[in-house]
């Protein structure tokens, strides 16, 4: 049970730290939103003094701030909007759900799903879902030389499956554009250990690869997300102290609709200076990953990437449009990825089906499994409660 009287003085005596924090915030974003008046209109000569690993260059010159020019009157206009962007378009989305192995079960076994939605917006309904799933056995977790009831290895497996899926997608159809729940920026793998890495980053080049050849856009949503790619470009633009101000909260005043220009990410997420970073695994993808940001709910705009060349084939305002609609069905997120989201996720009380499963299928044949005692009374408890 938490403590909350604890908790309570806790939050008492660390006030100054968590205000300086805020502080400090309110002052980079005032600071920072200053000299966006520079950035008003952007040009690509600016990126000729950007030095390496600037955090961002321009990809798309212009309006720094994109409008977007309708003002619905009621949800009958917003749904016709909807209509005339998504007809006839394919949109394609995939999301993944796992159980990890447990400790209490003693033999290590983990689960992934993952789901594909693929919605062409036809009048034939022209609408399909596909969902896989896959056991992880103890010798992979030895073969991969990995913590068996940790969940790193389980979640770049996860990662790679849903890539497999999303290549499905690309090679199954022509002219769609398929959304992933997540970034195609992987800089949380960083910290990861080499065996787990390779995992994914072998599975976002095949992805690449894939959408460039069959030139079919993936796109990654990430709903919140705090890089600050744009703030340290300005950084080195214009010579303002360094701050851990994150892009979204620089651009949190956008409207909705709005976005920002697109712009190739050049991370500076290095953990030492002899260190890389991600996007230096990324080999010819090293500088090609476009992104831009959007207001598209109530809380901080949401970022949007994507590979490079989709700009350079003139689709931003396309897939901005896209992510829009979708937003609008469900309400401030993408109705596709809330399907795909929906159709993939494993809920607790089928974690408990899966384990009755485990222990039937290791009775039947002779594989001893022991529970621990603690497991054991945490169930009984959960019985006794029910």
């Amino acid at each position: 049970m938490l403590d909350v009287n604890n908790i309570s003085l806790q939050f008492d005596e660390k006030l100054s730290a968590i205000r300086f924090y805020d502080v400090e915030r309110s002052e980079s974003t005032r600071e920072y939103r200053a000299e966006l008046e520079k950035l008003k209109m952007i040009i690509p000569e600016l990126n000729k003094n950007l030095p390496f690993y600037s955090g961002a260059k321009i990809l798309e010159p212009g309006k720094l701030v994109h409008q977007f020019p309708y003002n619905w009157q009621n949800r009958n206009e917003a749904m016709e909007w909807v209509d005339s962007v998504l007809s006839g378009v394919a949109v394609g989305a995939v999301d993944g759900s796992q159980i990890y192995s447990k400790k209490n079960y003693e033999i290590p076994i983990a689960v992934i799903q993952t789901s594909a939605i693929y919605n062409k917006h036809t009048s034939d309904r022209d609408y399909s879902q596909e969902t896989g799933a896959m056991i992880i056995t103890p010798d992979e977790f030895d073969n991969a030389s990995v913590y068996s009831f940790g969940s790193e290895y389980v979640d770049a497996r996860r990662f790679s499956m849903e890539c497999d899926q999303i290549i499905h997608l690309l090679k199954k159809h022509k002219k769609q554009f398929i959304l992933l729940d997540g970034a195609l920026i992987l800089s949380h793998i960083n910290i990861l250990n080499r065996n787990i890495k390779e995992i994914y980053i072998e599975g976002i080049g095949r992805l690449l690869e894939a959408s460039e050849n069959t030139r079919n856009p993936v796109i990654g949503f990430i709903d919140t997300t705090m890089p600050g790619d744009i703030t340290l470009m300005m950084h080195h633009m214009f010579g303002l102290r360094k701050s851990k101000l994150s892009d979204t909260h620089l651009f949190s005043h956008l409207l909705w609709g709005e976005r920002t220009a697109a712009f190739l990410c050049d991370r500076d997420d290095r953990r030492g200076d002899d260190a890389r970073s991600v996007l230096d695994n990324y080999g010819r993808f090293r500088n090609e990953i476009g992104f831009f940001y959007m207001r598209t709910g109530r809380g901080l705009p949401s970022r949007v990437e994507f590979p490079a060349w989709v700009y350079q084939e003139g689709l931003i305002d396309k897939i901005a449009d896209i992510i829009r609609a979708e937003c609008v069905i469900r309400g401030n997120y993408p109705d596709i990825l809330m399907r795909a989201h929906d159709a993939a996720v494993i809920r607790m009380g089928e974690h408990a089906i899966f384990y009755t499963m485990l222990e039937n299928f290791c009775n039947v044949n002779g594989i001893q499994i022991h529970r621990s005692a603690k497991d054991f009374h945490k169930t009984f408890e959960q019985v006794i409660r029910w």
